[in-house]
């Protein structure tokens, strides 16, 4: 890979390392798609090359695609190029780590502006300020804007200037509410080319994904940013190599092999090296060091990887070696020069110390697939004030079971383990049958978090009494038109109990199963209340929703009754509770049945 000599400070440059986060479904993996696509097409002779886990955009090809725009900006490219981590996903993001932070220089948090923000949104957001990595919006997916007329290939003021009024009044209004979603976490972002000082607000890059259109502004928003705020952290030395595990791969013919992204110095194909392990680091001679062939000669899995002799920062390799079986993603990766080995070995053991987790006695047990994912959930944990029994990588083992079952003897809200991109083995699942432990295996952090939480907060009413005053009761509400006091944190409505009570704390969803916020408060004629019966007209304060987003007036909501305490209503307590009741709770069910994939008992 090229390197530069910075004019200012005479020191070698690097490439920015860039990599994309966003909700599922937000176009994330089409956005690389098109940016590659984009770039391959604008390419020269220097054009973009393929790295393990990433994309590299030379400057030069960053010029081509950025066109007209890059010499309307006076920006003059003084570094190498850009990388671009291709492996989509926040779960990628997490395994760029180094002692806590990230090794990524800027990231894109992609939105589709047809939705807003969405639990990933708020998970990825959560981990880049955990990181302190500096980072702009896609609003994604615009062409589905209503009366947009797409420009393919268009930069953003080229794309907007051809637009009727309703689709720019629409475009402004989504980009609002972008703004409005940062303002309330205490960030500031306006639109790229509104902005006025870069160091204290988030640019926002209109782009689409499907027809191109704000790809040129995207990337140089991203060469500008990067070249203005990071030349002093892009200098590096060519001393040994230090890098991250991204993945983990059993590649055929070579065995367990690791991609690695280098983010300092060079690896050479005669180096050892110290990675990361499960148990403890492990220095290991390097057998193969490797890299794709060029983007167009990708499409041959058989004719895949070309080994070369050394590879300098900033770069994506694969590196095949002896005993690398109990390497972990997300674990560091350091040349040990020759005499040096011991001093590198303890280092990267400090560096894993910092995931050492202070455990408690009783608490949840955590099993997930990477180091990353390990430390951005237990930082998650924490922050929720739960306590921790155990948490490592892999998946869930019969021992893992039995811990939680003693725990069930003690705190049996705790009693649960909570998974992240991990199965549970097959002499495990034995045991959860048995012991009727909780497991909860979930794609998306927040959703984890939320779900342990709703049946911890459940656990623990049940706990008290399983008879029927003790019992979560089902309740209807409507809220009322032209009674919205309040839009946010929390949302302050005006509601008619149709149905059932309602009371302080309780959970509510929407007729399609979405959960939508708690209660937090009840009034009636300004005097608080905690509880409300059908025919009351009370005011309800929510923990959660916008209105006019995750609800609206005129909406129903339904109280989110526990499965365990649905079935004892139903079955135990049936002559117990009113017809009236009854009927709530049967349209609770009918709802629960369309949206979940488990069916309730009875």
């Amino acid at each position: 890979m090229s390197k530069v000599i910075d004019a200012d400070s005479g020191k070698r440059l690097r490439s920015p390392i860039g990599v994309i986060l966003g909700h599922v479904d937000s176009g994330k993996t089409s956005l690389l798609d098109i940016v590659r696509g984009t770039a391959v097409q604008a390419r020269e002779a220097a054009g973009i090359t393929q790295h393990v886990g990433a994309s590299f955009f030379p400057s030069q090809t960053i010029i081509d695609v950025c066109g007209p725009l890059m010499k309307a900006s006076k920006i003059k490219l003084d570094i190498p190029g850009l990388l671009i981590v291709d492996t989509p996903g926040h779960a990628a993001f997490m395994n760029l780590r180094k002692r806590g932070a990230s090794v990524a220089d800027i990231a894109i948090l992609v939105v589709d502006v047809t939705r807003g923000f969405q639990a990933q949104t708020y998970e990825s957001l959560d981990i880049l300020r955990a990181r302190k990595t500096p980072f702009i919006i896609a609003a994604n997916k615009i062409d589905r804007i209503s009366s947009w007329k797409s420009i393919p290939g268009a930069t953003f003021a080229e794309t907007y200037s051809k637009q009727i009024p309703k689709a720019k009044e629409d475009m402004d209004n989504r980009i609002y509410d972008i703004m409005g979603e940062l303002s309330a976490l205490r960030m500031e972002g306006f639109r790229y080319d509104q902005v006025k000082d870069f160091k204290k607000a988030i640019a926002i890059v209109p782009t689409s994904a499907k027809t191109g259109e704000g790809i040129p502004d995207l990337f140089l928003v991203l060469a500008g940013l990067t070249q203005q705020f990071m030349m002093r952290k892009l200098e590096y030395s060519e001393g040994p190599g230090i890098g991250t595990v991204l993945e983990v791969k059993d590649e055929e013919g070579l065995g367990t092999t690791i991609d690695v992204i280098l983010y300092d110095g060079v690896i050479k194909k005669t180096d050892k090296i110290v990675v990361g392990g499960r148990e403890k680091p492990a220095l290991l001679k390097i057998r193969a060091l490797l890299e794709p062939k060029e983007l167009d000669e990708m499409r041959d899995p058989k004719d895949k990887f070309k080994g070369v002799d050394k590879i300098y920062a900033s770069a994506g390799v694969k590196i095949a070696a002896h005993g690398l079986e109990d390497a972990l993603a997300g674990a560091p990766l350091r040349v040990a020069p020759v005499g040096k080995e011991d001093e590198v070995f303890k280092e990267v053991e400090a560096e894993l110390e910092s995931f050492r987790i202070e455990t408690k006695t009783n608490g949840v047990i955590l099993k997930v697939d990477t180091l990353g994912s390990l430390e951005a959930l237990v930082d998650m944990i924490k922050e929720k004030n739960i306590p921790i029994q155990k948490a490592d990588i892999g998946d869930v083992t019969k021992i893992d079971v039995i811990d939680a079952a003693i725990v069930a003897n003690k705190t049996p809200e705790f009693a649960a383990i909570l998974c992240f991109n991990v199965d549970v083995l097959p002499g495990a699942q034995e045991e959860v049958e048995v012991n009727g432990i909780q497991v909860f295996n979930e794609r998306v952090i927040y959703n984890l978090i939320d779900n342990f939480e709703r049946w911890m907060i459940d656990t623990k009413d049940a706990i008290k009494s399983e008879s029927l005053k003790d019992l979560t009761m089902p309740g209807k509400i409507t809220i009322l038109p032209n009674h919205t006091f309040r839009a946010n944190k929390p949302a302050i409505v005006g509601v008619e109990v149709v149905g059932g009570r309602i009371k302080t704390t309780q959970m509510l969803i929407r007729d399609d199963g979405q959960r939508v916020g708690r209660i937090r408060q009840i009034q009636d004629n300004q005097e608080t209340i905690g509880e409300a019966t059908k025919g009351k007209q009370v005011a309800i304060s929510i923990r959660g929703p916008t209105v006019g987003r995750q609800i609206k007036e005129g909406d129903s909501l339904f109280v989110d009754v526990p499965e365990k305490h649905a079935v004892l209503l139903m079955k135990k307590f049936s002559e117990m509770i009113s017809p009236d009741d009854i009927k709530v709770l049967e349209e609770f069910a009918e709802i629960k049945r369309k949206n979940v994939s488990k069916f309730w008992g009875f």
